[in-house]
């Protein structure tokens, strides 16, 4: 079908239709015509016509936008040409009169893609060009819809521009805001006096709408349209009136709320914070920036009740609140770190200096800090009404609300946050302030003021912990306060000792302290006692992970506590019913089970590992899949712990590995993560010298195939499985699996990140020490193309030394397994033997590992003494050299006679002891047993150096003739001579 104005409306209106085959049909030619000329300029020819029906222009309009973001850009397939880009443009706003939002609000969407392409160089009239049809709609044709339209093009434009942060486009639209700006102000003014001075019930509000637009803009431009908007009078002037009219709205909004007023005042609040956060600085030097700061604090005053009384979701004085907070907290810390952030060039520190003292003498004086920290305290810090309401009604859902909510958004949490920054900022000033008004208030009977004023003991862990005995208080007044039962109100309490437990024990505890909190905890999850409510167990359980999972917990001192610990923790997670508290427990579970490893009994573990299965049939929707995440690193963490006796989860770890591994699982996205994390500890803790469930686990080597090509963020986890296999069972990696798994990795190596790379090596020196003679598994290792990576990967210069010289060590492996093996595979690939070797030598002296160097060393003998090369001259150059090299060697370390050194130690395998290493009381797992046990076979350990330097030139004098003989002597330099003849 060729394409032309009506047979484009044809298809949009059979794609548009109901009859599935026709659409499908219209479809497919709407995608044809993408490569057509004319085609973009004729769908938004469809979408100027007036006269088509709305489905359609809608349509069309959207083919547009997507079209534009897809092909507008020269290079792109099906790019747009020049000309009917330029016949694109010359109609992009002849659409304002559009009457329908949503058909403008897409055409706003495809200026604004427009414009970053093409905006300033093909476009550099385009604010101009605004300029001039803002001014005709309104002074000239009184146009209110094309007025209200051109300014939502021009907010999609501001916001488009405003992020391009590489290039000309945000210079050039700065340059072009002293001729849009004083326009926009002239239309908010205007528009802003017509709707405020008619009466209540008859605002226009098609004059309210322009007005707002009109400062949305506005909202956008003075932060990211001006460097330093201060200094521009025209912009002073407008922030000036804006905090008028907030003023002048707030008042009003007493008498005449109305969703209107609201947007408006939250606009000017976004001013101010845009302006702040992005020049603090040109805020504070604005002539009108203390009477906005003072406004906010007196708002602060003079609501703060009602913001308490409220119990609706964004209240109006709520939301004000939470700007108000926010603003003073950029202030504060704006002072406090010297307006580090926002120095772009020398010339601004004299202006940021400036604008300290101006904030600092005038409003942030000690007197002023410490009145804000009284409003805060006596208002903000206080649990509402509502929150009581909340925390009988639904203790869980309150509960999970608390933890996750935002301090940008909800006004406690933000206050919390602002109290946070001041005792910090201002810790001089306000700890005896703070310390007096604690000790003074703790008699207070309204539990209510009580937690307030425990709060800030909470908030201010970090700043006061030098000035506090806190042992003293845990033991005189924080725990006798948590463990009163009566009245009911003391839950509230019981809960505020919680939280300061857990920001104040990692800061400042004593061991004896510690096992008071662990006393405490106990107690407050005991269910019988009725005051210990959802809340104050949810609470204490969180509390006990912190403090568990602290850098000093000594799991020594815990260890009376800890089995009942676990059976409260069983009995909490039984009588929750929301996913959300549920995994909290869970995490604590999982985070006790490892911190207090190897000492959780078994029978303890066991009824753990029960509950796996229990709740994982429980969860069944979206929402609790992250449940089971929880589980599976629970079921990890088990496995860990039991170590040798770890078969006892295998009857559900195996299950669920395939359920959450596999390729064709429903789980795969969601859950493989942790799957993988559970299959890498079950063989790692799998026993030694054990063969139950062995088959099993073996079956489920084909799914790191799966893992290995999709789960590239967690390459190291797949790896390291594989290296685990290899200690388990290598015999896997001579199968079809390994030789894919083998071509994966070939193609990874050269850009393996390092975490990965030391894993690979680890895992080809496991398999090499144990497999380099086994024919079927060095024809694996051919066929897959990996000998050839590796081998490609040494001759490559762009890779580190480190790196080339780790791979030379699994290259020393196959080279000590069969010297004919090595050739026949050097052979296989064409590559320089030659070349290799030289550059094998090249890099030995870069080798900082022991180990590795004298398996280089044997390697390199063993094959200077075949008969491949004896007799080129290549060995008469490079076998002197060689010697030299182990010479030298010899004299770094000190070898017992059956060829063993301490400093051989030092193996590829750096994560081996992963679990254990900082605990000797943890017994090595199955895996590091499995590596000790072949590690013990090792040449490095098993093989003297110097008798085999010695046995070599035996050899060589037997085979040689005298005459060869001697002239490989000859090459030897005099240090070489010496050392040789000492050793025979």
């Amino acid at each position: 079908m060729s394409l032309s104005l009506d047979s484009l409306v044809n298809v949009l209106g059979a794609a548009n239709g109901t009859d599935r085959e026709s659409s499908q049909r219209a479809e497919a030619q709407l995608q044809a015509w993408e490569a057509e000329k004319g085609y973009y300029y004729l769908l938004q020819s469809v979408y100027l016509a007036t006269n088509l029906p709305i489905q359609l222009r809608w349509l069309a309009v959207i083919c547009f936008k997507n079209g534009v973001e897809r092909h507008w850009r020269s290079g792109r397939p099906n790019s747009i040409d020049k000309e009917e880009k330029a016949s694109i443009r010359s109609r992009l706003f002849s659409s304002v009169a559009e009457k329908n939002n949503q058909l403008a609000i897409q055409n706003a969407h495809a200026v604004a893609r427009i414009v970053r392409f093409d905006f300033p160089v093909e476009w550099p009239s385009l604010f101009d060009d605004v300029a001039k049809q803002l001014e005709s709609f309104v002074f000239e044709k009184n146009d209110s819809v094309s007025t209200y339209n051109l300014l939502v093009s021009l907010n999609q434009i501001i916001k488009t521009v405003s992020m391009v942060r590489i290039g000309r486009a945000r210079h050039a639209m700065q340059s072009k805001m002293p001729i849009v700006t004083p326009i926009l102000i002239r239309l908010y003014i205007k528009f802003f006096q017509e709707w405020t001075r008619s009466n209540n019930d008859m605002v226009d509000t098609s004059v309210m709408e322009i007005c707002y637009m009109c400062l949305k803009n506005l909202r956008r431009i003075i932060p990211e349209g001006y460097e330093k908007p201060h200094e521009n009078q025209e912009v002073a002037e407008f922030v000036k009136i804006t905090i008028d009219h907030l003023q002048f709205l707030v008042v009003r909004h007493e008498v005449f709320a109305s969703d209107s007023l609201e947007r408006f005042v939250k606009c000017y609040c976004k001013v101010y914070l845009n302006l702040i956060n992005s020049n603090p600085t040109s805020f504070i030097l604005l002539p009108c920036a203390q009477e906005i700061l003072q406004s906010f604090i007196s708002l602060l005053r003079s609501k703060a009740e009602d913001v308490y009384k409220s119990n609706e979701e964004n209240d109006f004085w709520e939301v004000m609140a939470v700007k108000g907070i926010l603003i003073l907290k950029k202030m504060i810390g704006y002072v406090y770190k010297r307006g580090a952030v926002t120095l772009k060039q020398k010339s601004d520190r004299e202006e940021v200096n400036n604008a300290i003292t101006r904030i600092s003498q005038s409003l942030l004086t000690t007197p002023v800090i410490r009145q804000l920290c009284d409003l805060i305290i006596d208002w903000y810090l206080r649990m509402k009404p509502a929150d009581l309401e909340s925390w009988l009604l639904e203790p869980e859902e309150w509960c999970n609300e608390e933890l996750s909510s935002s301090y940008e958004f909800q006004v406690r949490p933000c206050a919390e946050n602002f109290f946070q920054d001041v005792i910090k900022y201002f810790k001089d000033e306000l700890s005896e302030f703070i310390l007096t008004k604690i000790s003074s208030e703790l008699s207070n009977n309204d539990v209510l003021i009580k937690d307030s004023i425990l709060c800030t003991f909470q908030l201010s862990s970090v700043s006061i912990a030098d000035a506090v005995d806190f042992d003293r208080l845990l033991v005189d007044v924080f725990i006798p306060e948590a463990l009163k039962n009566e009245p009911a109100e003391t839950r509230i309490l019981k809960r505020r000792v919680c939280l300061i437990i857990r920001e104040w024990v990692p800061v400042k505890c004593s061991p004896q302290g510690r096992v008071a909190v662990y006393e405490l905890l106990l107690n407050l999850l005991v269910p019988e006692n009725p005051v210990n409510d959802k809340v104050v167990r949810l609470t204490a359980i969180q509390t006990l992970r912190i403090i568990v999972d602290d850098w000093d917990f000594v799991k020594k001192d815990f260890e009376p506590y800890l089995n009942s610990f676990i059976k409260s923790a069983i009995t909490l997670l039984r009588d929750l019913s929301l996913p959300e508290s549920k995994l909290y427990v869970l995490k604590t579970m999982s985070v006790l089970v490892e911190r207090c490893n190897p000492h959780v009994d078994s029978n303890t573990l066991v009824t753990l590992a029960d509950i796996v299965p229990a709740y994982w049939n429980e969860t069944s929707n979206d929402n609790e899949l992250i449940l089971k995440n929880a589980l599976l690193r629970l079921l990890k963490s088990l496995t860990i712990a039991l170590n040798q006796n770890s078969y006892i989860t295998y009857s559900l770890s195996l299950p669920l590995i395939s359920v959450c591994c596999a390729e064709n699982s429903e789980f795969y996205a969601l859950l493989s993560e942790d799957g993988y994390e559970l299959w890498l500890a079950l063989i790692q803790f799998y026993p030694e010298a054990s063969e139950e469930k062995k088959d099993e686990v073996v079956q489920l080597f084909p799914l790191v195939k799966y893992g290995l090509l999709n789960a590239t963020e967690i390459m190291p986890v797949i790896i390291s499985i594989m290296r685990a296999y290899a200690l388990l069972a290598p015999e896997v990696f001579s199968s079809e699996v390994g030789l894919d798994l083998f071509r994966i990795l070939g193609g990874y190596l050269p850009n393996f990140r390092d975490d990965s790379f030391a894993i690979f090596v680890s895992l080809m020196d496991i398999l090499l020490m144990s497999k380099s003679t086994d024919e079927q598994f060095m024809n694996v290792l051919m066929n897959s193309g990996l000998f050839n990576s590796m081998v490609s990967f040494v001759l490559d210069e762009k890779q580190s030394i480190q790196s080339i010289n780790k791979i030379v060590l699994n290259m020393s492996r196959i080279a000590l397994g069969s010297t004919d093996v090595f050739f026949k595979l050097m052979e296989h690939i064409s590559v320089d033997l030659v070349k290799f070797i030289e550059v094998w030598i090249g890099y030995f002296n870069n080798n900082g590992n022991p180990r590795n160097k004298k398996l280089n060393l044997l390697a390199l003998l063993a094959i200077f003494t075949t008969g491949v090369l004896r007799r080129e001259e290549f060995f008469i150059q490079q076998f002197p050299r060689i010697t030299k090299l182990a010479l030298y060697f010899l004299e770094e370390v000190n070898e017992t006679d059956d060829g063993n050194c301490e400093a051989y130690n030092e193996h590829t395998y750096e994560d081996l002891d992963h679990y254990s290493y900082l605990d000797p009381e943890i017994k090595p797992n199955g895996e590091s047993l499995r590596f000790h046990k072949l590690e013990a076979g090792d040449p490095a350990h098993t093989r003297n150096l110097k008798q085999c330097l010695l046995e070599v030139f035996r050899g060589l004098k037997n085979s040689l003739s005298e005459s060869e003989f001697q002239q490989l002597i000859s090459m030897s330099d005099e240090y070489s001579m010496e050392r040789l003849q000492t050793l025979m």
